[in-house]
């Protein structure tokens, strides 16, 4: 089967949807990069979560058989509001975010196009090999008047898809 111009749209609204669900569950708001609007509420939000996805780099091995890569980057935005229960919320939401980049993220043909019925095409995991595939990042108080705190959690992810 030849290259499918749906696979970067179906693998980015699959990643931003388990993301998006994961915080959502946890209370954080978030909000996908380019795909929805930057509010003030949003930004006003104390505790928010940022995803962002890059890819998928996409390459036939051999005739028919795919392998995609892709990365994504959740940047979190922590209010320390001065309060010891507050320290590690931060590093917390991270870690949460970290859980859920380890676990397996289906892709199902999402959109609004005549072929994006739901259904799933294919499951991406944590990308293998020397470099790790889950990294938490700590940029420290980036508003010390505020007390707002940044980290990071970067992934990389894989998928193979016989065709």
């Amino acid at each position: 089967m030849a290259y499918d111009a749906n696979w970067p749209r179906w693998v980015q609204a699959s990643i931003a949807k388990h993301f998006k669900t994961v915080a959502n569950s946890n209370s954080y708001a978030s909000l996908v990069e380019e795909i929805e609007e930057r509010t003030t509420a949003f930004q006003e939000n104390p505790q928010r979560v940022e995803i962002k996805i890059n890819g998928p780099f996409i390459k036939e091995q051999s005739k028919d058989y795919w392998y995609f890569s892709a990365d994504a980057y959740v940047l979190i935005i922590s209010h320390m509001d001065g309060t010891l229960d507050n320290a590690y919320l931060g590093t917390t939401m991270a870690g949460i975010m970290a859980q859920a980049a380890a676990a397996t993220i289906p892709v199902n043909k999402l959109g609004a196009g005549v072929d994006d019925d739901q259904s799933l095409i294919g499951c991406l995991t944590l990308r293998r090999g020397n470099d790790e595939s889950v990294k938490v990042f700590h940029f420290g108080e980036i508003d010390t008047e505020n007390r707002i705190r940044q980290l990071g959690v970067d992934v990389r992810l894989e998928m193979y898809l016989c065709q």
